[in-house]
């Protein structure tokens, strides 16, 4: 009987190893948590969440200086019945995110605006936060049409040092890619 209760004990301490080993494999992820376009000012704009994990690889890396620019491309198309998908609309935006050792703050960058951070999880948090990105016009969307929106984030592995890119390449803990995001947007008021 007492063998039976430390092999039980042992069994479990294996389960919680292979579950802490996995955790810490998981290393980087991002997936779009929800998105939605809204009409401000006569312009659609998107606003989103993301959920983004950055790895020990790329953590190291920022805390050594090294820049991460994250892409994010949004795409909005007009489906056709008897031909390709109408491309209506697709925008990127590019987010830079680094170390700045002095002052032992993270700085985002994104459209001639910089924001300071004291924690990497707070630069996370809005390195997940689009808000107001603004799109379109409010005319380009056709009234009762239904039209299929999609977005997506990954680490652009081209902005890295060359150094890093030949590192990078192939190598998981440098890749980082959202699955795409899709939803249907429906212009019905005008």
């Amino acid at each position: 009987m007492r063998y039976y209760k430390n092999s039980k004990h042992l069994i479990l301490l294996i389960m919680l190893s292979v579950v802490a080993l996995l955790v810490q494999a998981a290393g980087n992820h991002a997936h779009v948590k929800n998105a939605e376009m809204v009409l401000r000012d006569e312009t659609w704009t998107l606003d989103a969440d993301l959920d983004v994990q950055l790895g020990h690889a790329l953590e190291e890396a920022l805390s050594k200086g090294i820049a991460l620019t994250f892409l994010y491309e949004f795409q909005l198309t007009k489906p056709l019945k008897y031909w390709f998908d109408d491309e209506v609309v697709t925008e990127r935006r590019s987010i830079s995110l680094n170390y700045h050792a002095l002052t032992k703050q993270y700085l985002l960058q994104f459209d001639k605006t910089q924001k300071a951070f004291d924690t990497l999880g707070d630069a996370r948090r809005e390195l997940g936060a689009i808000r107001d990105w603004r799109l379109a016009p409010h005319a380009v969307l056709e009234k009762n049409q239904s039209y299929q929106a999609a977005l997506k984030m990954h680490l652009d592995r081209s902005k890295l040092p060359k150094a890093l890119q030949v590192d990078a390449l192939g190598e998981s803990e440098w890749e980082l890619v959202s699955p795409t995001f899709s939803w249907w947007v429906k212009e019905s008021v005008r």
